[in-house]
């Protein structure tokens, strides 16, 4: 008979800017499609191969043999049936997106699988929208740039054959398992001090004296010390996606198996892999015990760092990434909960604690904490306003459905009331962030740091569907486009400043004027005009308890009905010549002119002649 259930967990188991934002704005405002990545990884703890057909729920079924003692990750887009024999009967299990599963026998020698317990909550176990877009390119290069200091006794060419290698052989495990490779594109020396002995001192100087460009990642091989007795760090760096690595390359009683090992390990640090508990993973915490060199000795990580290594690598060949805080705020929340499971299992290992708390999830900062009760309360007053009839009854004093600007200037006035109730170091920062998500200002940028993350922490997908359905159609001067320009340019200047705010504006509008929707000089003013009153807010030139009580369109965005619009870039250049063309700063300034002088503003004071 088939079995075909859900896994329940092992409990007692043992065991990772401005210049985006300025193209984002490059982009025409639309809400972002996402895309959809997720891992399920298997491992043989059986003592035998094991046959299975793995059938993602979307996506191509596959046939495995899953050898002796192997950690496969397998990549899909949410959950995944698999079915497999055992004792002479056909099993079959649903398994959760982003977990880790073992096969392993019973008391009556029958084979079953597992699930590995690593704190997940049920929440990603349907799987993670991501941002960006999934890669056509199944694997991901990571650019290496190898050095050895001047103690090194080989020539050049001995030394760079060896270490390049070295570099090819780590790279094919990480090509087979997690579709990414390391590439070597330079090579390089550096003189080390002789006086020092402490091996993070020599790793800082390793920073200090050497810039990993034109690679991504420096990896340095140092000659200088003679080894001595007991536990000593043979390799070191600092965390996941750290730039620099650096290994001792001195010790004639250390084979290249061995040494093999010790980079496949730091290289599993640099992509996000702690220490595990396992005896026979390359993720132990102390190597140099032999292990390596015995004959069928398979140098791999354990089941629950590939679990970690593949969701970040998943992430890696989407967009580029420079640390692990612009990982996806779903990733992050999954890899502290493995790193602390890691934590637990090696109570005095700093490792995974120190990795739990490079990716904490920023739904716990105070901001973001903050901005959840103020959407929360704004969605709710826009769902008891979709409630309301859409025309008068015939009683007086009958409410009706408030649409458009009039929509805009409720939800904003709630908004600032809800604000207003948080503590003070937060509320205007979630003010900002609360109505530019609900407003829908936030969806362009939703992919790009630092407002990604902190966009991404406000809901999760199916709240975000039903905020889009309930708020309905807000808008400014009756256009939603204005909304959209006047709400990016507001989350813009409050992360990175209003100066870069009005840069990405004018840059999004010189690319329009290449399409058919040309350059709009409208667009422009929205988003300066949603610059400024960011800025006003934070710096409570504005007070939110104004704002609840009085918030207009018409206050904060001046008339625009006289600026040009639709301008393809061959008249704009007749016009106005470049953007830093007197013509077209004219322009910019008397817009300025006119946002500053709106009734919602203080006046401003005029210096004496």
């Amino acid at each position: 008979m088939n079995q075909r259930r859900r896994i329940t967990t092992a409990h007692g188991f043992s065991h990772r800017w401005v210049l985006s934002c300025l193209l984002a704005l490059l982009i025409p405002i639309r809400s972002p499609v996402p895309s959809r990545g997720d891992v399920i990884v298997l491992a043989n703890r059986t003592g035998h191969e094991v046959p299975l057909k793995f059938t993602p729920l979307t996506g191509q079924v596959q046939h495995v043999r899953l050898a002796i003692g192997e950690n496969l990750p397998l990549y899909l887009d949410g959950k995944a049936e698999i079915a497999f024999s055992s004792a002479g009967r056909a099993r079959q299990y649903v398994l959760d997106a982003n977990c880790a599963y073992y096969f392993g026998r019973g008391s009556g020698g029958a084979i079953d699988l597992q699930k590995i317990g690593l704190g997940e909550d049920g929440t990603l176990a349907e799987g993670r929208t991501l941002p960006g877009t999934a890669s056509r390119t199944p694997v991901k290069t990571i650019s290496v740039k190898v050095l050895v200091d001047d103690e090194e006794p080989g020539r050049r060419l001995v030394w760079e054959r060896r270490l390049r290698h070295r570099v090819e052989a780590a790279s094919a495990v990480f090509g087979k398992y997690f579709r990414t490779r390391f590439e070597v594109v330079a090579t390089d020396t550096w003189n080390s001090n002789n006086a020092t002995t402490d091996f993070f001192e020599t790793l800082a100087e390793f920073e200090r004296e050497v810039k990993p460009a034109p690679a991504q990642l420096a990896i340095g091989f140092t000659s200088q010390w003679t080894m001595f007795r007991g536990r000593t760090h043979m390799a070191g760096t600092r965390g996941p996606m750290h730039p620099y690595i650096l290994a001792r390359e001195a010790n004639p009683q250390v084979g290249e198996v061995e040494r093999l090992e010790y980079l496949i390990h730091e290289l599993g640090h640099f992509m996000g892999a702690a220490h595990s508990p396992e005896a026979d993973s390359v993720m132990r915490p102390i190597l140099g015990d032999k292990l390596a060199g015995r004959q069928n000795f398979r140098i791999q990580l354990d089941p629950v760092n590939s679990l970690a290594v593949a969701i970040i690598s998943d992430e890696m060949r989407r967009r580029e990434l420079s640390s692990v805080s612009e990982l996806d705020v779903n990733t992050r929340k999954r890899l502290g909960q493995i790193y602390l499971e890691l934590a637990r299992a090696l109570p005095d290992d700093p490792a995974a604690p120190r990795y739990a708390q490079l990716v904490r999830s920023e739904a716990n900062s105070p901001v973001v904490v903050a901005a959840k009760h103020v959407l929360e309360r704004i969605v709710g007053k826009a769902m008891e306003n979709r409630a309301l009839p859409t025309a008068k009854g015939n009683e007086p004093g009958t409410l009706v459905r408030r649409q458009g600007d009039e929509l805009t200037e409720h939800l904003v006035r709630e908004a600032a009331r809800a604000a207003f109730e948080q503590p003070d170091q937060v509320q205007r920062q979630a003010f900002l962030l609360a109505i530019v998500a609900c407003l829908g200002g936030g969806e362009p940028l939703a992919n790009y740091p630092p407002t990604r993350n902190m966009l991404a922490a406000l809901e999760d997908p199916s709240e975000q569907v039903v905020r889009r359905t309930v708020v309905g159609r807000p808008t400014l001067k009756a256009r939603p486009d204005l909304l959209q320009h006047f709400l990016t340019s507001s989350l813009l200047a409050a992360t990175v400043g209003i100066e870069p705010a009005y840069t990405a504006g004018i840059a999004k509008e010189m690319a329009d004027a290449k399409t058919a929707s040309g350059f709009s000089f409208a667009d422009l003013a929205a988003g300066r005009a949603g610059a400024r009153f960011a800025l006003a807010v934070l710096n409570k030139k504005l007070r939110l308890e104004d704002i609840a009580e009085s918030f207009s369109v018409s206050s904060y965005l001046p008339d625009l009905a006289d600026l040009p619009e639709q301008l393809p870039a061959k008249e704009f250049a007749e016009r106005y010549g470049t953007t830093s063309d007197p013509r077209f700063q004219r322009e910019i300034e008397a817009i300025d002119r006119r946002i500053l002088a709106l009734p919602g503003y203080p006046p401003q004071k005029v210096a004496p002649h």
